[in-house]
């Protein structure tokens, strides 16, 4: 298929950052006129695999319309059958290369408010990727955002180079793409251990290494023996996508927009004056060696004026997340250029408030005794999304029904690992345990696990992912 792997299905893996819940609240950060999520809206995701992403977010937004593209028709044939079984009416799964896509008739498709893209851009080949940018210039509304994920230059200059050897070894071995992935990336290590050169000139790629012995053969499969293999400098993607009437917007990843948390204080000295905005993201991908981006990109659309910008981050409203903080203390954020500490002053406040329910950032401001500059505020809440200490929570909260009628189907899965929150609008990662209280309370007639503590329980139905209680009977769709 273009060069791409088709013996071994992706694992079906969730990413926050991809929901329309995440897209809207990084929006507001960034002053950013987005599409109104609360309204009806369409949505599309170019590769979709497994189909996890679009179905949750199909399932915690019943207001919008979802359609998933995928060449895999496996894959493909497996995400309809979850979707019929939880009866998610508002999601269509489309069997197609990206050449194919864009040569369909237009009236068919229809335009959309967001289009994501996740673990592709960096991994096929160019025809494909220029029929994907055919298929976003002739499908994305005016005002309407991209997401894109890649693998981006500097950090992932070196990796490139172990990529070549891993494929070309992995090309001389019998078997499976995975078999032979794993055994290629086994001969990499061996080179490693050896004291080879290559490791010693660049030891982040000895960690690199390290993380990817920890992930899934078919995932290994995926992202080192494609063909087509190319980090970007994000200059280019910035201009690809100029082309389409699209600029850029701001990273995904809120951390990546607050310079003073992301970049080595002497690299921000760097960015004074510079006006144009690719040079200035080369820049800052240059001071922290980035990897891997996850750009935001929109077609036209001017930004929020100061009053806009205010009203609608007073409405982002969020909630803490299991684990957070009690705010006593000064915070330390691990970022990836080294520790980032948060005081408590700022942060404290936040997380106490936060810790009787969910709060909009209008009310936080107004905690009594407590006046941080908007900006601070901000920023203080974008970090502490990107922390996984809060999550964004829809309002008005959408109906949780499609939400419990798909972790009726993920919790009977032997891969299980992630339950839609409707009232957080994503997935959440789950135990074992956890999935096994999904199962007793969706399937009705069973007991919950004894383990589980009576907070967690509490906090799967807070955020919409089981009913109060137990259920009467079976989850309708199952």
């Amino acid at each position: 298929m273009d060069g791409y792997i088709s013996d071994v299905a992706y694992p079906a893996l969730f990413h926050r950052e991809m929901t329309p819940a995440w897209i809207d609240a990084v929006a507001r950060a960034l002053g950013c006129a987005a599409p109104d999520i609360a309204a009806p809206f369409r949505w599309c995701e170019l590769g979709c695999g497994a189909g996890l992403n679009s179905l949750v977010s199909a399932a915690t937004c019943p207001q919008g319309d979802f359609l998933a593209v995928d060449m895999d028709a496996a894959q493909i044939g497996e995400a309809r059958r979850i979707a019929a079984a939880a009866a998610l009416s508002n999601i269509t799964f489309l069997q197609a290369g990206f050449e194919e896509l864009a040569a369909l008739p237009a009236e068919p498709l229809g335009c959309f408010d967001i289009i994501v893209t996740h673990g592709v851009l960096s991994w096929i080949s160019p025809a494909q990727r220029a029929a994907l940018h055919r298929f976003i210039d002739r499908c994305l509304k005016p005002g309407g955002l991209v997401y894109v994920h890649y693998m981006a230059q500097p950090g992932m200059a070196a990796a490139a180079s172990a990529q070549h050897l891993v494929r070309y070894h992995a090309s001389m071995r019998p078997g499976g793409s995975a078999t032979r992935a794993a055994e290629a990336l086994a001969f990499l290590r061996s080179l490693s251990e050896a004291g080879a050169g290559f490791f010693t000139a660049h030891p982040q790629e000895r960690q690199r290494l390290e993380a990817a012995t920890r992930m899934p053969p078919a995932a290994l499969a995926h992202e080192w023996l494609t063909e087509h293999w190319e980090p970007f400098h994000v200059a280019r993607v910035m201009e690809d996508f100029a082309a389409l009437g699209c600029l850029y917007r701001g990273s995904a990843t809120p951390l990546d927009n607050i310079d003073a948390a992301s970049l080595p204080q002497g690299a921000r000295r760097s960015l004074v004056g510079v006006a144009d905005p690719a040079l200035a993201e080369t820049l800052r991908d240059f001071a922290r060696n980035q990897s891997l981006r996850r750009d935001l990109y929109q077609r036209g659309g001017s930004p929020l004026s100061s009053a806009q910008h205010a009203l609608a981050l007073e409405q982002l409203a969020v909630t803490l997340l299991p684990g957070a903080p009690s705010g006593e203390g000064d915070l330390t954020f691990e970022t990836p250029g080294g520790p980032v500490i948060g005081e408590a002053a700022l942060f404290g406040p936040l997380l106490r408030a936060l810790q009787g329910g969910p709060r909009s950032l209008g009310e936080l401001a107004r905690l009594p005794g407590f006046s941080p500059h908007p900006s601070q505020l901000n920023q203080a809440v974008q970090m502490l999304l990107w922390s996984g200490c809060l999550h964004p929570v829809a309002r008005p909260l959408p109906d949780p029904a499609p939400g419990w009628r798909l972790n009726h189907q993920l919790a009977a899965r032997p891969d299980a690992g992630w339950l839609a929150a409707p009232a957080l609008g994503t997935a959440l990662p789950a135990t074992a345990t956890e999935i096994a209280l999904a199962r007793a309370v969706l399937e009705g007639g069973g007991e919950a696990p004894p383990v589980m503590a009576r907070a967690k329980r509490d906090w799967w139905v807070a955020c919409g992912a089981l009913p109060t209680g137990r259920a009467a009977g079976p989850v309708n769709g199952g």
